[in-house]
């Protein structure tokens, strides 16, 4: 029988946490475990947890060092005692359908090793709008390459391709979502993608975008680093220098390559890269 551990990856950040704790009990179908996963924070989880109603209904862990998420999220599947992981950052709200969904899912696509979803962004003045609802049906490393990112607090995953993978990169603080995806896929592992309904409600606000556009700007550079022979040979000859200049699109306001603005750097680059079929910057990803 299948068994559901929930990793929250929690860093000096308590003030949604009840939030978030409340929607993954209020789940359809609650998870089996709910595993805590404290990054040494400098203020005591279980304190924070001693004033509400989940002091009991959650096992901590506490990692040996500060991590940052990706290394959180490690130190919790493997210290899980289910054989479906799903994770939720700490100020992220579920829908309360959402592991009965999954669960169902997989269930009836024994084929697929993890499915994730759509989520609805909230802003503190009360905007909404879908977020990341437009991913292909199955993740695949063509476009996982062009940012077909998994959305991980919607994600609900088998153990074992973790166990094969070997968990989330460590290097990366940000786009370890899409580094996994590319290395899932490699291993051959089907990803599915659910669009309707949203399974998750995703809290924006200065200090989870803004403040960490560089830091977003380095690891899309690790990305291309670490992946550009493998874009040449899914799309092609170049294709690596397109990818480039879709990361300058996208960061370049303040950036210079050579001398040369990023937007006239990227056109250059993509220009010298005819026979790639990776999507120009400002074209839509295909699935």
């Amino acid at each position: 029988m299948d068994s559901i551990t929930t990793v929250v990856p929690v860093y000096n950040r308590f003030e949604y946490l009840n939030d978030c704790l409340e929607s993954v009990f209020g789940q359809t179908r609650p998870p089996d475990e709910v595993l805590i996963v404290d990054d040494c924070s400098s203020t005591s989880v279980r304190e924070y947890l001693a004033t509400t109603p989940f002091e009991n209904r959650v096992r901590v862990v506490r990692t040996d060092r500060n991590r940052r998420v990706s290394g959180a999220r490690n130190w919790g599947w493997k210290h899980a005692q289910g054989n479906l992981i799903t994770f939720i950052d700490s100020d992220d709200i579920w829908e309360p359908h959402k592991t009965e969904m999954q669960l169902r899912y997989l269930g009836e696509n024994p084929a697929a090793d993890g499915v994730y979803g759509a989520m609805t962004a909230f802003f503190p003045d009360g905007r909404t709008q879908p977020w990341s609802h437009d991913r292909p049906p199955t993740v695949t490393v063509e476009n996982a390459l062009i940012d077909c990112n998994i959305s991980v607090q919607t994600l609900m995953i088998r153990r074992a391709a973790l166990e094969r993978i070997d968990g989330f990169d460590e290097d990366f603080g940000i786009l370890d979502d899409q580094d996994v995806a590319i290395r899932l896929a490699l291993d051959e592992f089907r990803i599915d993608f659910m669009g309707h309904p949203a399974v998750a409600r995703l809290r924006r606000n200065d200090s989870n975008y803004s403040r960490q556009a560089q830091l977003y700007f380095r690891e899309d550079l690790l990305i291309h680093r670490r992946y550009r022979a493998l874009m040449d040979k899914m799309y092609g000859p170049g294709s690596s220098r397109v990818h480039l200049a879709r990361i300058l699109v996208r960061y370049g306001r303040k950036v210079r390559l050579l001398g040369l603005p990023a937007r006239v750097a990227a056109r250059l680059l993509a220009w010298s890269a005819p026979r790639s079929r990776m999507p120009r910057p400002g074209q839509r990803r295909s699935s």
